[in-house]
């Protein structure tokens, strides 16, 4: 795929991500989270928007290094559907624990997730080993968010914040 081409779909994949988060996150994210106790060392809400700014330029940088691989093959393909299928996923996320406030199945559904998480990073091993260990943060960082979602859980659970 040509450079430019590539860039364009990257970028205009992740806004589209960004703007579906957005939507599914809703109105009352600051008071929301606000509201919320969180475990000790947890980031306040603007950095969880650079921790978001960071999720985005992974996930172009990706995009753009898999759509610019010049054979076209079934991994490539499963690869790109993968890639997709997380930034939809990340974004219902939002719309759980923001909007419906079930920290509980935003747990679990937070804990899943690295298995997509390993899956992609096999896939993108197999086809570009630079992209594959530039994504290796961002399975740091799902370490830290597990953990994250299972505190916020425990410590709200019975604040009536959410219906488990």
């Amino acid at each position: 795929m040509v450079n430019s081409h590539a860039l364009l779909i990257s970028g205009g994949v992740c806004v589209l991500a960004a703007a579906l988060e957005g939507i599914c996150a809703g109105h009352n994210v600051q008071s929301y989270f606000a509201a919320l106790r969180t475990p000790p060392a947890a980031p306040p809400l603007w950095a969880w928007y650079i921790i978001g700014l960071g999720y985005y330029a992974t996930f172009f940088f990706v995009l753009y290094r898999v759509l610019r691989l010049n054979a076209s093959s079934p991994l490539k393909t499963a690869t790109l559907v993968l890639v997709v299928f997380m930034l939809t996923a990340n974004a219902s996320w939002n719309f759980v624990f923001f909007r419906a406030r079930k920290l509980f199945l935003a747990f679990v559904t937070g804990s899943v997730a690295p298995i997509f998480d390993a899956a992609l990073w096999l896939s993108l091993f197999a086809l570009d080993r630079a992209v594959a260990w530039a994504f290796v943060p961002y399975l740091l960082y799902r370490i830290y968010a597990v953990y994250w979602g299972y505190a916020l859980w425990k410590l709200n659970g019975t604040r009536g914040l959410i219906d488990n």
